[in-house]
């Protein structure tokens, strides 16, 4: 009983960082499923509208590959009676609903990329600062956990605008300012969360950011998210061409696989993200992650049925899930303390490049070969997902540079960081660095590691 009041605060510190990336995840699926897509059809014809979709989604997706690691390391230098963090996700929010205030209003293309950017920036800086607190304030032996939570609400924060927009499909702009409404919201409650007095300015090591622990980590994020944006490519057009012949029954089939795969991840996240914290050692979780989005994706490969293709994507999402969730808590691990946000942002960009890049190599894969086998189509879905299923398979290269970390050690202890990665906010006396929670249980990599049971 002690124990489990004096958890408390944690969990519900947790909990509410899980919220904050669940709406701010949730306020950039509305503009990119449906709200941008209808502002560009009402401007270009036909033949055009693609080209200008893409051309936007892509500059939002740089304006966020670059906001998210700037954010998070602005946060780490920022000092006041705030705190470091709580200030970001809070002028995040209010920016955020301004820019779709601002994409709900604009009638021009150049409004259009304007009012994107300024929503991707704006909500990338609450999302950076919300990571980098969970880094600060969850101790090590449950972080592995709190990450499989924290993941989980990633993916459940997509289906509130989903739901809303498939049932008033007319009403798109007012259902894209749901979560951003409920953002503030939120984020409101999250400011609550306590940071304690940071120490020194914290500072960027570059030995730390090229250390081969934090590139391996690195490396194999953006092979397992290259391999998850080239398996689910294309899946309604599959679809089509392997199963039903026509869009109209297509479409059930599709978002069936979209939701299993979605809800696949969510329980990946949660269920391997609280085992992975009991047992301490990730390296088993990061292989199973790996081995199971390529068997994911070699069985979409030859699916000419829908039960196999549900069958692909369930199994897919349960391994990315658990890898998501383990590798979030990997890098909490290894990076420097207090300066989560630098760090966890230069890694949130191994997902962002695929989801920037990832489209176009999948419509190139499709035209190599010389057509489908399994449907006779002109567009070889069996190459795309078996090379999706080689690219899971490769990212596992990395997993003998982080084979230590993944054991219970820590790049913190100076052998891959460098001895000055202990940094300032190491030395100024607190158990974790520049914001630690009050409940968190102190540890100290360098005499701990291979007895301590990170996520």
């Amino acid at each position: 009983m002690p124990r489990e009041r004096s958890n408390r605060p944690e969990r519900r510190t947790v909990l509410l960082l899980a919220a904050v990336n669940l709406v701010g995840l949730g306020s950039l699926t509305t503009p990119v499923m449906a709200g941008i897509p209808l502002k560009i059809d009402a401007l270009f014809s036909a033949d055009q509208r693609a080209g200008a979709l893409a051309l936007v989604l892509a500059i939002g997706g740089v304006s966020a590959l670059i906001a998210n690691p700037v954010f998070g390391a602005l946060s780490d230098r920022t000092r006041g009676r705030f705190g470091r963090r709580r200030p970001w996700m809070l002028a995040g929010a209010l920016a955020g609903i301004i820019g779709i205030l601002a994409l709900s209003a604009a009638e021009s293309f150049a409004a259009i990329i304007a009012a994107w950017v300024c929503v991707q920036v704006a909500f990338n800086a609450t999302l950076a600062a919300a990571a980098a607190l969970l880094a600060d304030v969850v101790p090590e032996d449950r972080r592995a956990a709190a990450s499989g939570i924290f993941t989980a609400a990633a993916f459940l924060g997509v289906l509130p605008p989903l739901v809303l927009t498939a049932l008033l499909p007319r009403q798109v702009d007012l259902i894209a300012l749901v979560m951003p409404a409920l953002a503030i919201a939120v984020v409101g409650a999250a400011l609550t969360i306590r940071e304690s007095a940071a120490g020194d300015r914290a500072r960027v090591d570059l030995r730390a950011a090229l250390s081969p622990t934090f590139v391996a980590l690195w490396l194999q994020r953006l092979g397992m998210q290259s391999a998850l944006g080239l398996t689910t490519a294309f899946t309604l057009y599959m679809v089509i061409d392997r199963m039903t012949g026509d869009a109209v029954g297509a479409t059930p089939v599709a978002m069936i696989a979209t939701l299993l795969g979605g809800a696949g991840i969510v329980v990946g996240a949660s269920v391997g993200g609280a085992w992975a914290s009991r047992r301490g050692r990730y390296l088993p979780f990061l292989v199973a992650g790996a081995l199971g989005l390529a068997g994911g994706a070699t069985i979409r490969a030859f699916a000419d049925a829908p039960v196999a293709l549900w069958t692909a994507t369930t199994l897919g999402g349960l391994a990315v899930g658990v890898y998501l969730a383990v590798n979030l808590a990997l890098a909490m691990r290894v990076i420097p303390q207090g300066r989560g946000g630098a760090y966890l942002g230069v890694l949130n960009a191994a997902e962002t490049i695929p989801q920037i890049f990832g489209p176009m190599v999948a419509a190139m894969l499709l035209h190599v070969g010389a057509g489908d086998p399994i449907s006779g189509a002109s567009d070889d879905y069996m190459l795309l997902y078996l090379t999706g299923a080689a690219v899971a398979v490769l990212s596992m290269a990395a997993i003998p540079a982080l084979r230590r970390a993944a054991r219970g050690g820590s790049a913190r202890d100076g052998s891959d960081l460098g001895d000055s990665d202990l940094g300032d906010s190491d030395r100024d006396g607190s158990d974790l660095g520049d914001s630690g929670a009050p409940d968190a249980a102190p540890y100290d990599d360098a005499n701990e590691g291979a007895t301590s049971s990170r996520r």
